[in-house]
């Protein structure tokens, strides 16, 4: 039976390489590169806050905490490229007649935060920081710093540590449940989403002593952060076309176009808010069924 410390170093190798293929990708100009790499380094830094008991965190902490500040920067990048993609999708379905000039404007402006964000990417991940933080990375994921209790059973740490990441899951399932203010309940739905990823994460790095409870977790917990995701694209594409809406020099058309855009992507975001809250259920009786 795999020990905890098999378990860290396995997960930490094939994320490593993960991140290695993503870079490559993103700097041949795939289009998936980006998502990849930032996927990566979730994966890494889910890997250290759930094996914490059989790491040494004076090691780990300062890791994840660079990997939070790459994440930080691509993610901005991300949001862009969703908020074209979900406005492709917004003029396909509205049609618009007579406002050519306002959909080029539209588009205009978002190809030109997407270039900005581009070159955000490009001064990171060129930058001396980043550097260092492939270099602490390389040295953890080829010797992680793992403390005596690694040599202990994998699958019983594994088991915990899942069931524990679950838990705070439920803990902001509850935390949304608990506001009926549109803008607060998509900020802590949010929270849902990051949580139930990480315990997906567990879930994956416990892969080789895994039983059926924590396949079910893995799946039930991607199902939700799926949907809870295309919720969060919307939240961030309309406060986009909200906030381009408001510049006095966008002009009436622009301003007609934005509002309806605006209005269409409200009625996505009231469906996907009820399939959010329903996968939601689905978590909560999974935790519940073990308890």
């Amino acid at each position: 039976m795999p020990s905890a410390g098999s378990l860290v170093r396995q997960r930490l190798a094939e994320q490593r390489e993960a991140l290695t293929v993503a870079e490559e990708a993103l700097h041949a100009g795939e289009p998936e590169g980006l998502h990849d790499l930032r996927v990566a380094i979730r994966r890494i830094r889910s890997a250290l806050a759930t094996f914490r008991p059989v790491l040494e965190r004076t090691v780990t902490d300062p890791l994840r905490d660079e990997l939070r500040w790459v994440s930080v920067l691509l993610g901005r990048a991300r949001d862009v490229e969703v908020v074209i993609e979900h406005t492709e999708q917004l003029l396909a379905d509205a049609e618009p007649v007579g406002l050519d000039d306002a959909v080029s404007g539209l588009r205009a402006r978002l190809r030109l935060d997407l270039t900005a964000a581009g070159d955000v990417v490009d001064e990171t991940l060129a930058s001396t920081r980043y550097a260092a933080v492939l270099a602490l990375l390389d040295g953890v994921a080829a010797d992680p710093p793992l403390t005596a209790k690694a040599e202990k059973s994998g699958k019983k740490l594994a088991r915990k540590r899942v069931e524990h990441d679950l838990e705070r899951v439920v803990e902001r399932i509850r935390l949304a449940r608990a506001t009926s203010d549109p803008d607060q309940q998509a900020a802590r739905l949010h929270d849902v989403r990051k949580a139930a990823k990480r315990v997906r994460y567990a879930a994956e790095a416990a892969a080789p002593v895994a039983g059926a409870r924590i396949r079910e977790i893995e799946e039930v917990a991607e199902t939700a952060q799926d949907v809870i995701g295309l919720h969060h694209d919307a939240t961030v594409t309309r406060a986009t076309l909200r906030h381009l809406a408001l510049d006095v020099d966008s002009g009436e058309a622009a301003a007609f176009l934005l509002g309806h855009l605006d209005a269409d992507e409200h009625r996505v975001l009231r469906d996907l808010r009820s399939r959010s809250l329903a996968a939601l259920t689905v978590l909560e009786k999974l935790a519940n069924h073990d308890s």
